[in-house]
C-alpha cells in the first residue's frame, strides 16, 4: 500500500477510534448569569441548575457562572441572552417586555396556591408560553420556577382594604399591566430597579413596595418599612431561558442533560418558596425588633376590585390565551 494511502487509512481510523471513545467531544461551555445576590430566588434557581448540570455532565461541561449584578441587571441580562453573550438566565416580572403573554401573571388573584400554579405552568399553558416566547424572543423557556407570591408593605398605613391603597407610592418592577393594576387600585406605582429600593424607602422617594417575603428579607426592607400587609396579591414564576440557538445547537444527549437539569432547579426553586413562605415571617418579625407590623387583608373586597382589572389586563395578554389560563385554573 503506498505510503500516502496508508496515512489516509491511519487517519480515518484514528478519528474513528477517538468517536468512539467520545475522547475527541470538547467540553459543552455555558455562560450563566442572574442580577441577584445568593439567597434570592432567582440566583438560587440558577445555581441549582449549574450544580445538578455539573453533577450529570463532569468534565463535559465547562460553566462560567456569574451573580450580584456583575454582569447588569435583569433588562441588560436579557439582552445580552437573546444575542448569544449568555446562555442561560433566570427572568422574573421583566419577562412581560418580551412577550405580552406574560401580562396574564399580573392579573391579581389569579392564582390561589402553588398547586394551581404547578398545573398550569407544567401543562398546556407552559407549552404555549414556551412556544411563544421561542417566536417572539429567540428564546428556550426550559422551564418556570419561582418568586412566588408577593406581598405589600408600605410606611402611610396598614393595606386592609382597596382603599388603603390611595396614593401610595408603591416602587412597582417594569411591567406595564402591573403598573395598571396597581393604579386601578388607587396606588401611585412607580418603576424603579430593585436594587434602589432601599434607599428609596429610606428617604420617602417611595412608600412601600411589593415582593414575595423572600425578598423582602434579602434585601432587608423591613428595616425601613412599618407595615407588612399578606396579600399574595400577584404570583411571579421565574421564566429560565436558554439562547434559541444555543439549545438547537446542542446534540439530543446534551439537549436531555440540560433538560434534567432544569427540571431539578424548577423544583427546587418551588422548594424553596415553600420553604421561605413558612419561615420568613417569623424570621422578619423576629430581625425588625417590634418595629414592622404584620395584617392580613380583606380578601373578598380585594378580589372584587380586581374583576375589572383582570378584564384590562386580558386585553394585553390577549383574551383568548387569558380564557384559556383561566379555564386551566377553573375559573
Amino acid at each position: 500500500m503506498k505510503p500516502a494511502l496508508k496515512s489516509l487509512f491511519a487517519g480515518v481510523a484514528a478519528a474513528a477510534l477517538l468517536s468512539a471513545t467520545g475522547a475527541q467531544a470538547e467540553p459543552l461551555e455555558l455562560r450563566l448569569s442572574v442580577e441577584s445576590t445568593p439567597g434570592s430566588a432567582t440566583q438560587h434557581m440558577l445555581a441549582s441548575f449549574r450544580d445538578a448540570l455539573q453533577s450529570e455532565m463532569g468534565d463535559g461541561v465547562a460553566i462560567e457562572f456569574f451573580d450580584s449584578g456583575t454582569l447588569g441587571d435583569e433588562i441588560v441580562h436579557m439582552q445580552q441572552v437573546r444575542t448569544g453573550q449568555l446562555d442561560v438566565i433566570p427572568i422574573g416580572s421583566d419577562a412581560v417586555q418580551l412577550d405580552s403573554k406574560w401580562a396574564v401573571f399580573d392579573i391579581p388573584f389569579l392564582f390561589a396556591d402553588r398547586d394551581a400554579v404547578a398545573a398550569v405552568l407544567d401543562g398546556a399553558i407552559g407549552g404555549e408560553l414556551d412556544a411563544s416566547f421561542q417566536e417572539s424572543a429567540g428564546l428556550k423557556v426550559l422551564g418556570f420556577g419561582e418568586i412566588g407570591f408577593r406581598n405589600i408593605s408600605n410606611n402611610v398605613r396598614p393595606i386592609v382594604k382597596p382603599a388603603d391603597l390611595d396614593g401610595v407610592k408603591l416602587r412597582v418592577p417594569g411591567s406595564k399591566t402591573r403598573i395598571l393594576a396597581f393604579e386601578m387600585l388607587g396606588a401611585a406605582p412607580i418603576n424603579m430597579n430593585i436594587g434602589e429600593v432601599y434607599l428609596a424607602l429610606q428617604q420617602g422617594v417611595v412608600d412601600g413596595q411589593e415582593n414575595p417575603l423572600g425578598n423582602i428579607r434579602k434585601w432587608s426592607w423591613y428595616e425601613v418599612q412599618k407595615y407588612i400587609s399578606i396579600s399574595r396579591h400577584v404570583y411571579t414564576p421565574i421564566t429560565f431561558v436558554m439562547n434559541l440557538g444555543r439549545y438547537e445547537s446542542l446534540t439530543d444527549d446534551q439537549r436531555a442533560a440540560v433538560g434534567r437539569a432544569a427540571r431539578t432547579a424548577v423544583l427546587a426553586s418551588r422548594a424553596y418558596g415553600t420553604e421561605n413562605d413558612a419561615s420568613l415571617l417569623a424570621e422578619i418579625t423576629e430581625l425588625a425588633q417590634g418595629k414592622v407590623a404584620f395584617n392580613d387583608i380583606d380578601v373578598a373586597a380585594f378580589q372584587e376590585a380586581a374583576k375589572p382589572i383582570a378584564a384590562e389586563i386580558g386585553k394585553v395578554a390577549g383574551e383568548e390565551f387569558t380564557a384559556s389560563v383561566m379555564a386551566a385554573i377553573g375559573q
